[in-house]
């Protein structure tokens, strides 16, 4: 039965279909084995390496320092991006608010024009209070 149970393990360990435990089982009895399962099994015994015991917390640390600096990278790159999104739309905004329209514009003008052509109208008295080489000091009156 020990030897039927043997030819089943190395038969699961060549098609790869063996786990980890199976495997232990194969090669602590390497003298039921043939000749190049033995030679093998040997290998890996003299070649076996001891995992540490923080091995799992290393590999965790590692994924999460890697993770870390992607998050970093990310919000960055997502900051930058929308700060100068920010930047554009409140440039739009304000240049689209400062625009006139033509009959804005065209009202400004006959305002302006109307001051200018009311101010002709006036009549401008100076009277001279002081004067000397360097000032002058008047008064005006409009009627």
């Amino acid at each position: 039965m020990k030897e039927d149970k043997i030819k089943k393990l190395t038969k699961k360990y060549k098609e790869g279909q063996s786990d980890l435990n199976e495997e232990q089982v194969l090669f602590n009895n390497t003298e039921r084995l043939d000749s190049s399962l033995e030679i093998w099994s040997t290998f890996v015994k003299h070649n076996k390496i001891e995992t540490p015991s923080n091995f799992n917390d290393e590999l965790w640390e590692s994924f999460q320092n890697k993770t870390n600096k992607k998050r970093k990278i990310f919000v960055s790159v997502v900051s930058v991006a929308a700060s100068i999104i920010l930047l554009i739309s409140l440039f739009t905004l304000r240049s689209e608010q400062q625009k006139q329209s033509y009959y804005e514009k065209e009202a400004l003008l006959h305002l302006a024009q109307n001051m200018v052509s009311n101010s002709a109208t006036f009549e401008v008295q100076q009277h001279t209070i002081y004067e000397n080489d360097m000032v002058i000091i008047y008064t005006t009156t409009e009627h």
